[in-house]
């Protein structure tokens, strides 16, 4: 197709996409106009022709609209010209379509009648048809191409952060051993702090690593054990938030199909769980089995959430504390989605939110 691309590209830098539609269309017109007056002529009364040609012109005119609107459009020259060519291409096809009727018509021996009106009638039609088309795969294509530009980027900052981040850490380390070897005491509580915070970071980027590979399809399901998931996050909270209260009902072991990212989703849940009730939360988490299903339930004694916004709040943007985006729930329900599982919110025993989330259970 190297070929067909090249005179395109010419074309696409020389001659204005927007202005060959108005040439068209005002062709179109006079083609319209002159059948008109043809009309007019030929025939006694006037109403019809008038009828007939406030169709054509009507179309003829739309296409030269069509024309100024692809002028000022937000596309490229690339991609205004790939327009005009499924616009020219619907006129084509739609005028072909009826030349081989009237010619199939005429091969009969049937009567075909005067064959300008349904040619002009039907090209317009083609011709309109055909831009829609054309507009549409383009933006298509260029939606498409914004998605993979952000979600490389996305892949590129995740690895420049574990990478640099990784660096660092390894800095840090070094110089809490220089500590640890001190005979100062406050200094070697103080390196054992670091160490502890160092190890909290190197789980933040592992976790920031899952999110992205599950968000730009790196990842897939695989069996793994949500008790240390949800172990895991209860532990981060304990040390976060020393006055909240986190009890837990959890199997041994409860082993479910899902991604890594499942990690980092169900500590969001229980982070806003701690941090959107008041001074001295307290939360359930339950796991149990039901119907090849595994369902964890994450209980508070906040506000909760009114039952007419419980659906909503799982959707891009919304928000119901006011302070951020809304991306949080609504990023934790793709990563549980992706996993083959759902959450849902509902009334606590507690007084305030749960948050259901099912996951299919690993085949043994």
């Amino acid at each position: 197709m190297q070929w067909l691309r090249e005179p395109r590209d010419l074309l696409a830098r020389t001659l204005p996409a927007g202005a060959v539609l108005i040439v068209a269309g005002l062709v179109w017109l006079a083609i319209s106009i002159w059948n008109f007056q043809r009309e007019v002529t030929s025939l006694e009364g006037i109403a019809f022709p008038v009828a007939a040609f406030v169709l054509t012109g009507g179309l003829s005119c739309c296409v030269i609209y069509v024309g100024s609107r692809l002028r000022t459009s937000p596309f490229d020259a690339t991609e205004r010209w790939s327009i005009v060519g499924w616009t020219f291409a619907g006129l084509a096809v739609m005028v072909l379509l009826q030349v081989a009727t009237l010619a199939i018509r005429a091969a009969e021996g049937r009567p075909t009648g005067e064959p300008q009106f349904p040619l002009l009638v039907v090209g317009g039609v083609g011709a309109l048809a055909g831009y829609g088309i054309g507009e549409l795969l383009v933006d298509l294509r260029r939606t498409a191409a914004e998605a993979k530009e952000a979600r490389d980027g996305m892949a590129f900052a995740n690895s420049l952060l574990r990478h640099d981040v990784g660096n660092a850490l390894q800095v840090m380390l070094g110089q809490v051993d220089v500590l640890s070897t001190s005979d100062d005491e406050r200094a070697r509580e103080a390196g054992t702090r670091i160490e502890s915070q160092i190890e909290a970071l190197y789980e933040l980027t592992d976790s920031a690593d899952a999110v992205t590979r599950v968000l730009t399809d790196k990842s897939s399901p695989k069996a793994r054990d949500i008790t240390q998931d949800i172990e895991s996050a209860v532990e981060t909270i304990n040390d976060s938030f020393p006055s909240a209260t986190v009890e837990t009902d959890l199997h041994d072991q409860l082993t479910v199909t899902g991604t890594d990212a499942l990690k980092p989703a169900i500590g969001n849940i229980l982070n806003n769980a701690v941090e959107h009730t008041h001074s001295s939360p307290k939360v359930r988490i339950t796991t149990e089995e039901t119907d090849g299903k595994a369902v964890v339930r994450i209980a508070d004694d906040g506000p909760g959430i009114p039952e007419s916004q419980r659906s909503a709040i799982f959707e891009r943007g919304v928000t119901t504390d006011g302070g951020s985006n809304g991306l949080g729930l609504h990023i934790v329900s793709t990563l549980i989605e992706r996993s083959g599982g759902s959450i849902r919110a509902e009334d606590s025993d507690l007084g305030g939110a749960a948050f259901v989330v099912e996951l299919p259970l690993a085949e043994e």
